[in-house]
């Protein structure tokens, strides 16, 4: 990808964001600004810069005049940024070239002298039908497919679709965009000579822990999509590889598939977790409720001066409260150009286990990682090794508790308390925030929601107060099941008048998974 201006045409696959290729995440990554498609996985867009400008599509009831891009806008946006120098990802759901305008938006990118570049995604009428078990090819059944529009609007062009031709293959069909005609399209094949017997199947939401999928045949799946209430986005199979899925149907044996699960973790910490939780088949829904900031020029300045050789020499150790304080302990090294060598008297202790990976990673293998990750653990670690009394070094956010200050205290040392970084509340797309809605309401609802710390829960409650109004939060947060990381997070959602329902056996992320498929077997 070029420096500057330029625009790259990426396809983000169907929804899953495993199926994101690694091209696509390196060029979300290098992102100045993004203008996403509404099909794309907001999650996928955890991979951006936090100053990378984000244009999101929307249609549908979500659509209004503020979030309306309609194709004219994409066009002016894309142009306007390159032409200012801004690296420009057009991100689409799928691929750019499947059904997807890519071909129409590169030229008329070409037009007006701006360079670009395709990023293949995963399509899906690929993925869906595959997500379903049902196979659009097999040796025993058919050598070939088909991929066609099933909205009119190709006909209304001029380009009618060859229903004569199509009815007479033996191959596979996968009719895209065909919800909205499925009657109308079943009849054409039907009247074209293709038997009514012949088994059809509707895939909705392919890849998605709420995928939805009908199987029947032409003559009746329209009747079965509606009783099932099936609306876009959809793709309709047709042939005998639909029977298979009788055989090697997938996605639903997963346990917490059907559930949809709300990512409270900032943007950039959350993947982990979505990643786990889209495995084990839930629609994981990456809602930031908390992002971090540089602390400010004063900040920066008592960390400075606490790793001063003068200020190291009084030292006992050095305590990491977080990944994010370990990022901020290099870079203050950094700027003072010392490297880890200079802690090479100390004893690091490292809050968490991701606290401590973040430290090996820069080559800084902490001395002390309690067994439980918060400040109670601590103090029993230093007090077991008879460290409490000593003079120690702190970097933490803007905000914690005064416990460890406190203990060290008692036990005649002295914590020497820096900020490494600041938290705040990060806007949430009004897309994203309406979502959450329920069904009734025009949203798909959420069965539960993890909580980290009992910060990121008070945002959520005020972001989804702001939004929706607090009497609608407060009832959306009573009807899910509520999960904590921690009996620390535990205690502070409590203290919000929130019921908490699960507690993570292990402050990890496949604690939280397996906490939250525990507390949702009694709602099955």
């Amino acid at each position: 990808m070029p420096e500057g201006g330029f625009v790259s045409l990426v396809g983000a696959g169907p929804w899953d964001p495993e199926l994101l290729t690694l091209a696509a995440r390196d060029r979300i990554r290098r992102a100045d600004v993004l203008i996403v498609d509404y099909l794309v996985n907001p999650a996928v867009l955890m991979h951006a810069r936090g100053d990378a400008k984000v244009f999101q599509r929307a249609r549908g009831p979500h659509e209004s005049a503020g979030l309306r891009l309609d194709q004219a806008r994409v066009n002016a946006l894309m142009v306007e940024h390159a032409q200012a120098g801004a690296r420009v990802v057009r991100l689409k759901g799928g691929d750019p070239m499947v059904f997807g305008r890519g071909a129409e938006e590169a030229r008329y990118l070409r037009e007006r002298g701006v360079d670009f570049e395709f990023v293949p995604g995963v399509s899906s009428p690929i993925a869906a039908p595959e997500a379903a078990g049902i196979p659009i090819t097999h040796r025993d059944h058919t050598p070939s497919v088909s991929f066609v529009s099933g909205y009119e609007a190709y006909e209304k062009a001029g380009l009618a679709v060859a229903w004569d031709h199509l009815a007479q293959s033996a191959g596979t069909l996968v009719l895209m965009m065909s919800v909205k005609n499925a009657r109308t399209n079943a009849d054409k094949l039907i009247a074209a000579g293709r038997e009514p017997s012949t088994p059809a199947a509707v895939v909705r939401w392919g890849t998605r822990g709420i995928q939805q999928t009908v199987v029947g045949s032409l003559a009746d799946i329209a009747e079965r999509m509606a009783e099932a209430g099936i609306r876009a986005p959809a793709v309709m199979i047709v042939g005998d590889v639909v029977g298979l899925r009788e055989h090697i149907a997938w996605i639903e044996r997963r346990p917490l598939f059907g559930r949809r699960v709300v990512v409270t973790r900032a943007a950039r910490q959350a993947g982990g977790l979505v990643h786990e939780l889209a495995a084990a088949g839930a629609d994981a829904v990456a809602f930031p409720c908390l992002d971090f900031v540089d602390p400010g020029e004063e900040a920066r300045a008592a960390i400075d001066r606490a790793l001063s050789r003068e200020s190291l020499a009084s030292l006992r150790g050095v305590i990491v409260s977080s990944p994010n304080a370990a990022d901020a302990l290099f870079e203050a090294l950094d700027r003072l150009e010392l490297d880890v060598r200079s802690l090479a008297h100390l004893q690091v202790a490292a809050i968490g286990t991701g606290t401590a990976r973040r430290c090996q990673a820069r080559g800084l293998r902490p001395d002390i990682i309690p067994d439980r990750a918060r400040a109670e653990g601590l103090i029993d670690a230093l007090d077991a090794r008879g460290l409490l009394g000593a003079r120690w070094l702190q970097i933490r956010a803007d905000e914690g508790r005064a416990l460890l200050g406190r203990a060290i205290a008692a036990a005649g040392g002295e914590l020497v308390l820096t900020v490494g970084y600041r938290t705040i509340r990060p806007e949430v797309p009004a897309l994203l925030l309406r979502s959450l809605r329920a069904a009734a309401d025009g949203g798909e609802g959420f069965d539960a929601v993890a909580f980290a710390s009992g910060r990121t829960a008070r945002h959520f409650l005020e972001t989804l107060g702001e939004g929706l109004g607090e009497d609608e939060a407060r009832a959306l947060l009573a009807a899910a099941k509520v999960v904590a990381i921690g009996p620390v997070t535990a205690d502070a959602i409590a203290a919000l008048g929130v019921r908490v329902d699960a507690v993570s056996k292990t402050p990890s992320e496949a604690g939280v998974v397996a906490a939250i498929v525990e507390c949702l077997k009694s709602t099955a």
